[in-house]
């Protein structure tokens, strides 16, 4: 699994106007570093095990069965 970390430059003459750049990789930033974190490959099997065990419930077959 590759991880990659956003980096951010500014234009001159910005310093006073967010771009939408810099607010999208500010945005990111707290998902980049979870992403490169043990943790995270704990909990995307985790959350795959229960995705899949609430869609094996009776309440999970029938919001499949509506979504169709």
């Amino acid at each position: 699994m590759e991880t990659t970390m956003t980096t951010t430059t500014f234009q001159p003459g910005t310093e006073h106007h967010a771009s939408t750049d810099a607010l999208h990789a500010v945005a990111e930033f707290p998902v980049a570093w979870f992403e490169a974190t043990p943790a995270f490959l704990v909990l995307r099997p985790v959350g795959a095990f229960l995705r899949e065990w609430a869609a094996a419930t009776p309440a999970g077959y029938l919001l499949g069965l509506l979504k169709r």
